[in-house]
């Protein structure tokens, strides 16, 4: 099995050796669509990268939530700061360090990570800009 580029979810991810079927004659990878909406929502947690305009999107759609109730989560003043981050598409969003800390922080509780949060602010203490651009690499264990 190779590993395959997929831009499914609005945002660059490399899908590591995914199964594969045959589909009207063209093999695609066999990943059930929300174990793989999962699986990239609890891996862009720990992202060592800055998040990029697409991935705070993905995260705000996956979600549920419009604009202004993710402005009011992170305390901002309007939702048109959440629209200029998610504008920048696959730029990093521009959101301050410590606001991209708060949503990571608060996505880590979502997913019932909040007992990890001493060990996920040590990661994030060197969040790199070039690291955005990295495609955020899912195995098949982490959409099963």
């Amino acid at each position: 099995m190779a590993d395959i580029l997929t831009m499914e979810l609005g945002f660059p991810i490399l899908l590591v050796n995914p199964p594969m079927i045959e589909v009207r004659g063209e093999r695609v990878p066999d990943i059930n669509l929300r174990a793989l909406q999962e699986a990239a929502f609890r891996l862009l947690v720990v992202k060592p990268g800055r998040l990029t305009g697409a991935e705070v999107r993905f995260i705000r759609k996956h979600l549920r939530m419009r604009q202004a109730d993710l402005a009011r989560v992170l305390n901002m003043a309007n939702h048109s700061v959440v629209s200029q981050w998610e504008g920048r598409e696959d730029d990093p969003a521009g959101m301050d360090y410590n606001t991209e800390v708060l949503l990571r922080i608060w996505m880590a509780a979502k997913v019932g990570q909040a007992d990890r949060l001493l060990e996920l602010l040590e990661q994030l203490k060197n969040l790199s800009p070039e690291a955005s651009r990295e495609p955020l690499h899912v195995s098949l264990e982490d959409a099963a």
